[in-house]
Parts: structure tokens; sequence; C-alpha cells
């Protein structure tokens, strides 16, 4: 049996350990919007009668605090074109169709497929009101050349060869896009200038400001990513999330000192009403708050256990079956997918389909403990010993995944009798 658990566990690492998708790669990035800007010439001169036309146009930023939905908990960014006529045109790359052909497949693979679509703004604006979010719009102050060639570019954005791109959370969504239309605009000023600005933190620290208010949400993705997160910014890669963005735009100056925010509108702000979630402005280490989830349900597991034996075994045994569905969910991102914030991820050493094993144990063989248990709680105390005292394991933020398994896992592991009330 010993040997059996031993192979079953040295496939899964190589399976998992290579942590790369198998799936072949059809098509990477079916627009990539800093290729076609690379193409454009921002400087080119303007006749009498465009210069006149740009001269009555504007370019804003819009940006759209937190919502009610999951995919909304980040915010949201979008340009507005003010035309002659005073018409405004929203251009926004958030747009999403579940009636996709293979949408929940796609969205499982992590090839979400999103699209930029022009819509009139001024009911795009009102429903972002209507939501209780909050609506901020910040004029750009772009050179005219540069205003000309972004319009032009918009416009050809939305065409049907061009509209649809491949959704990546950190490097590739709707406030990414703008930041690096914004960057070509300002002839890479606006990178070169965020670019040697440190960041907070890592991307895993930034999005849990967006998540925490949900613990058990937030530690469920926060454990199914891996190292790959938690590589240190520069304010330019932070600028992944809206409110980011538009901080930085309003930050931004010239070399010769001229501001790219040329007027700044607060629509609504919900901050003093209590609505939803509010996103700080400095990180917090929660990690304290895990461990003591992880200890206070050991705690619990252990004292029901003194006198409800059978209660405590079934417990046990359900919480293995609910850990090896996410451990399945997790080996499956890193092999059959192409979420690379997956890959890599040590977190497979002790959260993987094989706790089916220790589920067996406690629901069908009534065992008051797991020898497998017992295996996965030595390599998480292995880990921390290693990430203590050597760097290069420290790579990963995971303290919070073994803050909640290794207590329970430990207590899985400890009782070796079986309860005189159970029957053998």
């Amino acid at each position: 049996m010993k040997r059996t658990i031993l192979s079953l566990y040295l496939v899964l690492l190589c399976f998992s350990l290579s942590a790369y998708s198998i799936i072949p790669q059809e098509v990477e990035q079916p627009f990539d919007s800093t290729q076609e800007l690379s193409k454009i010439d921002f400087l080119k001169p303007l006749a009498a009668n465009q210069e006149s036309w740009v001269d009555q146009t504007s370019i804003s930023l819009m940006t759209v605090g937190p919502g009610d939905p999951l995919y909304a908990w980040f915010g949201h960014s979008a340009l507005i074109v003010k035309q002659p006529s005073g018409t405004q045109i929203m251009y926004d790359w958030g747009i999403f169709d579940y009636d996709q052909e293979n949408f929940y497949l796609n969205f499982a693979r992590g090839r979400m497929y999103y699209y930029v679509v022009a819509s009139e703004a001024s009911w795009r604006i009102q429903e972002a009101i209507d939501e209780m979010r909050d609506v901020k719009i910040v004029e750009l102050n772009f050179p005219k050349e540069a205003k000309f060639a972004l319009i032009a570019f918009l416009q050809k954005n939305i065409k049907t060869e061009y509209s649809t791109y491949l959704y990546h959370f950190y490097y590739d969504n709707c406030a990414t896009r703008i930041r690096d239309i914004i960057d070509f605009a300002t002839h890479g000023e606006f990178s070169a200038w965020a670019s040697i600005v440190p960041s907070q933190g890592s991307y895993r620290q930034l999005t849990m400001q967006n998540l925490i208010h949900s613990p058990a949400l937030f530690w469920v993705l926060d454990t199914l990513q891996s190292r790959i997160i938690d590589t240190r910014l520069n304010r330019y890669d932070e600028l992944f999330l809206p409110e980011k963005l538009h901080q930085a735009v309003v930050d931004f100056t010239y070399a010769d000192g001229t501001r790219l925010v040329a007027e700044e509108h607060i629509l609504q702000d919900t901050s003093e009403e209590n609505i939803r979630f509010t996103v700080g402005n400095k990180l917090v280490n929660y990690d304290w708050a895990y461990w003591l989830f992880g200890l206070s349900l050991a705690l619990l597991l252990g004292l029901i256990g003194k006198k409800f034996p059978a209660l405590r075994r079934v417990a046990f045994g359900l919480l293995m079956v609910g850990l090896a569905a996410l451990g399945s969910l997790l080996l499956f991102m890193m092999v059959f997918s192409d979420m690379d914030m997956t890959y890599f991820n040590e977190n497979i050493l002790f959260l993987n389909p094989l706790l089916l094993i220790p589920a067996f144990s406690f629901l069908i063989q009534k065992k008051q403990s797991s020898r497998f248990l017992a295996y996965c709680s030595a390599i998480m105390l292995v880990l921390l010993v290693l990430k203590w005292f050597v760097p290069a394991f420290a790579l990963q933020d995971n303290l919070r995944t073994i803050a909640v398994l290794l207590p329970t896992y430990i207590l899985g592991s400890a009782f070796q009798s079986r309860s005189k009330g159970e029957k053998r």
C-alpha cells in the first residue's frame, strides 16, 4: 500500500511540476494592440482641417469603482471620445459573452476572449451611477497629432478583425490596454516615468486588497496561484488595476512639466456611504488571521473528537473530499490550462487529488487517522523551515494556505487508534 501511494505521488509530481499547458497553442493573441500601436505615427503632422477637428474633440479616461458581481470587484476602465457634435463614444475593453462558443471550456482552460465595444457613453455612465459605484472622469492632455492618431486607432480597434483579444487578468485587460495606449500617445514618457517607480507589492498583494473582504474566496484563489504572481512590480506593472491607472494618470507630468490630466470630474463618490467593501491604500498582512483560523479549526475538530469520535471522523472525511476537489482543480489548471499564474505551484505537494486516500480511510475504513496526512504535514513543515532559513524557497507566498491546512493535517495524522465505540 505504501509503495502504491508513493508511486501515485511521484506520477502526480511528474505531471504537475512540469507546469506547462499540454493543450496545443492554436491562437496566442487574436489582436495584439501594442503591436498595432507600434505601427502608428503619433507625430504625423496634421492638415489644417484635421487640426481644427481635433481642437473640438477630447479624450477622457473613465474609472469606475468596484461593483457587486465578482468580476466587478476590481473596478473598470474605459476611454471616452467627445466629438465636435457633442456625442460621447465610450471604448470599452471589458466585454465578454456567456453565449460565445465553448465559453465555459475556454474559461477553464484560461482562454477567455474579451471584446472592445464602442457605445454611447451617457447611458454607460448613468448605469454605473445607478449601480452606486464610484465614477471618475479625467480629460487627457495629448498633443494634437497624438490625439488624432489615437482616435483613428480607436475607430479601427472596434472593427471585427481587431475587436477580440485573449484576456489575461494581470497582463492584458481593460486597464492595461488603455495603459499601453496612453504610453504610445505620450511617446513612451508614461512608461519611462512609471517603470522606475517601485510598486507597493506583488500581483498577489495588490489583488488581495480587492478580495480580502471575502476571506474564504480569497483563500481559494490565493491557493490556486503560484509564485509567478509574487515577483516585485514597478508602478507601470500595477496599472492592471483601474484605480491604480487612474491615480498614475493624475500624477504623471510630461518632461516639460505639463500635466497629462487637463480636467478631473468626480461624478460619484460612495466612500462614506458604506455601500460595499472599500479598498485600502496600504497593504495589510492577513497571515495571522489565517493561522488563527487554522488553529481554531483544528481545536474544534479535536474537541469534537473527544466526545463524538464518529462525527469527527466524518467531518475529516468530508473535509478531505473537498480539499481533494480543490487539489484536482489545481492540478487541472497546472497541466491542462493556459493559466500561467498557476504553474509551478508548490501547493500541489500537499493539496492534490490524492487526498481522496485519507478521505477513503476516514469515511469507508472508519479510521481515526491517516498516514498520508502525516506525509503532507511533514512536507509543509519542511517548506516552512526552508522558507525561514533559505530565501530561495520563499519565492511563493503561500503561508496562508499552509496556515489553514497544517494544524488540521497534523491533527488528522495524530490519532492512531479507533474509538472504542466504533466497530473494526
